[in-house]
């Protein structure tokens, strides 16, 4: 394997060379123009395809790279979501036709003519630079805009499918192993089952919404009630309708998977469960929440969350490295998971409210990440009922819950001494 490695890397560096020296006198021409190649580092994954890119625009619009002219060359047969692909054509030079992509590709090779977004969200052992954008930006609105011909497109597809006109709606997604199934095996850890986002599915239902099951064809299905549609296994799955859904929705409840960035670029906020590794825990937009998967030892017991942060463990990115240090892996409970999205629906609702008890859990909990962490500086936060529930891994005490509103009228409301909030941001008294 060795062997192999060494003698295609010895195959490149020397077909590097060849190619530097034919392409010499072009590059040199080229360099004396403003014309520079923004290099995507892996556009056959959509999150990289949409954050990469929005981070270059965005801090073109700041100032950063406001004196060149930028060029992708990338084949739409080479993008996670040739929509996409196409849609960023609208804000920079596009080379899609394979003949010229090729021709072209050499002149990548030359540092002077490249700009690499690697740093962007392609870091090992340091934090995402998106997140640094996100920030400077501001409350800024999107840069990523569908044209309205394909959000009316969208509309008209939604109709087709059941939705009301003027509906609201959730994205639904939980990463499997059917998307990318054949490097499976490195990334199975990041999974999770769909199934336990069903008691979210039926407080956003009960609070009037829709919900759209996300993902593949061929991906697990939700048990079918009125107000859930599950689109990949319609005949209107696309690319297109993808972008559509995902920069449409009042949030997305998404997880590690990187189609929860459309709606991160799109300005839209995700719940996010089932983060993994927990350097990676925290969303990229400034008004996602997240909450990470359990790690467990050998005998089953939880370790600090200091204790975690302060180990390699933190930024394992493959499942092989937690079975040989001898880590398990728990996804969240589908409990877990609806007070997660309880939280995003309070907070859009504008009925949440914060506790100082709760926000000394989070600054806690923020405190354990250093720069050598994938999402450190990230401006989101972490779902504080499940902080609170895992406040003794923080070396703290449970804080009093502030009890969302409720979406089910069914639902058990759960008691503590905080004040709790109703759905129209009433308080109906202490316990």
């Amino acid at each position: 394997m060795k062997k192999r490695s060494a003698t295609r890397a010895f195959k490149r560096t020397v077909r590097r060379s060849i190619f530097a020296l034919i392409y010499a006198l072009p590059a040199l021409i080229l360099s004396l123009t403003r014309y520079r190649f923004v290099v995507i580092t892996i556009p056959e994954r959509i999150g990289h395809l949409a954050i990469e890119l929005d981070w270059f625009l965005k801090q073109r619009a700041l100032g950063q790279f406001a004196a060149i002219k930028p060029i992708v060359l990338l084949p739409y047969s080479e993008a996670a979501n040739p929509a996409l692909l196409r849609l960023w054509g609208n804000y920079l030079t596009l080379i899609s036709n394979p003949i010229a992509t090729t021709v072209l590709k050499p002149l990548v090779y030359f540092e002077s003519l490249r700009i690499d977004l690697l740093s962007v969200a392609c870091t090992l052992d340091e934090a995402a630079q998106y997140q640094d954008v996100v920030k400077a930006w501001g409350d800024r609105p999107p840069l990523f805009k569908l044209p309205d011909s394909l959000n009316e497109k969208g509309r008209k597809a939604l109709e087709e499918l059941g939705m009301p006109p003027g509906a609201w709606f959730v994205c639904i997604h939980a990463r499997d192993g059917v998307y990318s199934p054949r490097d499976e095996h490195l990334h199975v850890y990041r999974n999770s089952d769909i199934a336990k986002c069903l008691a979210a599915v039926d407080e956003i239902i009960a609070r009037g919404g829709w919900c759209v099951r996300m993902g593949e064809r061929g991906t697990a299905s939700l048990p079918d009630r009125p107000g859930l549609i599950n689109y990949p296994d319609t005949h209107l799955k696309s690319d297109w309708m993808d972008l559509y859904l995902a920069s449409q929705a009042r949030f997305f409840l998404g997880n590690t998977s990187g189609l929860c960035l459309i709606a991160t670029i799109s300005g839209v906020p995700c719940a996010l469960a089932n983060m993994a590794p927990y350097g990676a825990c925290y969303g990229m937009g400034s008004k996602d929440i997240s909450i990470p998967k359990r790690l467990t030892r050998l005998n089953g017991s939880a370790p600090k969350f200091a204790e975690i942060f302060a180990s390699n463990v933190a930024s394992f990115r493959f499942a092989e490295q937690y079975a040989e240090a001898g880590w398990g892996i728990e996804e969240n409970t589908e409990e877990q998971i609806r007070d997660l999205v309880l939280e995003m629906l309070d907070r859009l609702d504008g009925v949440f409210q914060e506790t100082s008890d709760a926000e000394r859990l989070q600054q806690a909990f923020r405190g354990l990440l250093t720069p050598r962490h994938y999402t450190y500086g990230a401006p989101s936060r972490i779902g504080e009922a499940f902080l609170s529930q895992h406040a003794a891994e923080l070396g703290m005490p449970e804080a009093p819950r502030t009890i969302m509103s409720i979406g089910s009228p069914n639902r058990e409301i759960e008691t503590s001494n905080e004040m709790i909030i109703t759905a129209s941001g009433k308080g109906i008294g202490s316990q």
